[in-house]
């Protein structure tokens, strides 16, 4: 069987994506799952009930464990971050010239501290690409909800090119030249998402809910701006639009982490134990080693850093941030 479009990756985002893509262009669409219950189920009853108990499907989807098999001519990412370069490198053989990839995983890869799309740069294939990223929930996504996204290419012809081969009816697409900024806005709002969940649940009240994400923002755009994407984009959807939902709504992995760190519960049990990854736990990690290195000043970021990572106390790191010297409000 030939297919317009492959989903590499069969969670959440993966299966919406994948349902949307069939419902509204009406034609095939494959995806790569690594889990063989979730391609057997797909394939056999057009659900995948790990991750969408109550949707059933649409009936142009396929699933697969075979990335040979996982080829369209236009192939969507959605596996974790952490493990985009082994998954991109084992298929990377059987992507032709004419094909174009797209990358909708929201994250920072913990080792390196390399974008995606580094990544993919680095896998040498000569092909256009670009990058999915704005507010989605996938539970909404999936059920045919609306939204708005944006696609970021090297150039805003290419991102145009792109979007002529893709039709959403849900999902309005906003252009961008700026593939960095875009990749940052969608992977920093997940460690400012944790942030928001800490404050809720050690109970500090909206008020500081809304304090922490403002200034986040500052810190997202001084980071864009360091590794060569424009602060500016921060402002869009993949920046403040995603953070926005993800920050203040319990459908958000990553504030749930977050409430639930904050609520004293033991995060390495959450982390083990959670069939969904929470990407601001690996994506905090890359950008405070980043931040130190060069001395970036971002130091909301780095409290989040120290609760996770060296089990700071939620409320002493608040009150530490609370005294900090009284300066002038910043943005860009």
């Amino acid at each position: 069987m030939k297919f317009s479009y492959a989903v590499i990756g069969g969670g959440a985002w993966g299966t919406a994506l994948a349902n949307t893509i069939a419902k509204d262009t009406e034609k095939n669409v494959v995806v790569w799952a690594k889990e063989k219950k979730v391609v057997e189920e797909i394939n056999q009853s057009k659900k995948n009930s790990l991750y969408f108990p109550n949707l059933i499907l649409e009936k142009k989807i396929y699933a697969t464990n075979n990335l040979n098999e996982a080829i369209a001519s236009i192939i969507f990412y959605s596996t974790p971050a952490q493990h985009f370069r082994k998954i991109l490198f084992l298929q990377k053989k059987f992507i032709t010239k004419d094909m174009k990839i797209l990358i909708c995983s929201k994250g920072i890869e913990e080792k390196t501290g390399n974008l995606l799309s580094d990544i993919l740069e680095e896998s040498n294939l000569d092909i256009d690409y670009g990058v999915l990223s704005g507010p989605s929930f996938a539970s909404e996504v999936g059920k045919g909800m609306p939204s708005a996204l944006v696609l970021a290419a090297n150039s805003l012809s290419l991102a145009d090119k792109i979007s002529r081969q893709i039709i959403f009816k849900q999902l309005r697409l906003y252009l961008s030249d700026d593939i960095i900024g875009v990749q940052v806005g969608g992977s920093i709002k997940n460690v400012y998402a944790i942030g928001c969940g800490i404050v809720d649940g050690i109970n500090y009240g909206q008020s500081a809910v809304a304090a922490l994400l403002t200034r986040a923002i500052v810190e997202m755009a001084r980071f864009c701006e360091y590794v060569g994407g424009q602060k500016e984009t921060i402002l869009g959807l993949s920046g403040l639009g995603d953070a926005i939902l993800t920050c203040n709504s319990e459908l958000s992995r990553n504030f749930i982490l977050g409430k639930s760190i904050g609520e004293g519960k033991n995060i390495n049990q959450m982390i083990n134990e959670n069939i969904t990854v929470a990407e601001g736990y690996y994506t905090v990690k890359a950008i405070n080693k980043i931040a130190k290195e060069n001395s970036l000043d971002m130091p909301i970021l780095s409290a989040i850093y120290s609760i996770i990572y060296e089990n700071f106390d939620p409320k002493s790191m608040a009150d530490k941030l609370m005294s900090r010297p009284i300066k002038r409000e910043d943005f860009f």
